[in-house]
């Protein structure tokens, strides 16, 4: 849900009024700027298609893509299909069983693999599906409707269980620690920064 909030929070809420002074019509500006920047809202044809566009197309209540330009949305759905079509022929491959189940069943019955159109079918379905309210849980819906959508709800059990975390802003804040002491605190801002931004990326200049 991280492009698709950020576009609302811009939308909603940053975007310049009439009756804004100079002040905070440069900060709204700035803001958006700064957010756009750092998380690729503007998607350039340079651009890959990242684990944020994937996880909104398979989020139910952001399935729609309506944060995103339309030429993008076209590009982050056959992106999606190349990815089943992945998991597909890796569900396809022979496989060594040593004992009689339910794989050797569908082998004596040729049911091995998926038809050709059931992936289309799959996709087809779930483009088709009502988007969710944002306030709905998206784990509770795919739970209801993992057999329907079998291909895609493994590819959505691998993107939305990615746990959020604040490590790496963390670091930032304990190496800024480590840095302005009780003895340097006269540093200047942009030393700090620089300081900062050398440490955190020492390993490059190694």
């Amino acid at each position: 849900m991280v492009r698709p909030l950020l576009y609302k929070v811009i939308e909603n809420h940053l975007k310049s009024r009439d009756d804004d002074n100079i002040i905070i019509k440069d900060f709204r500006k700035t803001v958006v700027n700064e957010l756009t920047k750092r998380f690729n809202l503007q998607f350039e044809i340079t651009n890959i298609i990242s684990v944020s566009h994937i996880s909104s197309f398979l989020d139910p209540r952001y399935k729609d893509l309506e944060h995103e330009p339309i030429h993008v949305r076209e590009e982050i759905r056959n992106h999606v299909k190349n990815l089943l079509n992945n998991i597909v022929v890796h569900q396809q491959q022979p496989q060594q069983h040593t004992s009689i189940g339910n794989s050797d069943l569908k082998f004596l019955y040729c049911h091995d693999s998926l038809p050709e159109n059931e992936i289309s079918d799959q996709f087809q379905g779930y483009l088709a599906e009502t988007q969710l309210r944002f306030d709905f849980d998206p784990f509770e819906w795919w739970k209801t409707r993992e057999h329907k959508y079998p291909v895609i709800a493994k590819l959505a059990l691998k993107y939305l269980t990615i746990p959020a975390t604040s490590v790496s802003s963390e670091r930032c804040f304990s190496t800024a620690g480590n840095i302005v002491t009780s003895k340097r605190s006269c540093l200047l801002s942009e030393n700090v920064n620089m300081l900062i931004f050398l440490y955190q990326n020492r390993k490059l200049l190694e």
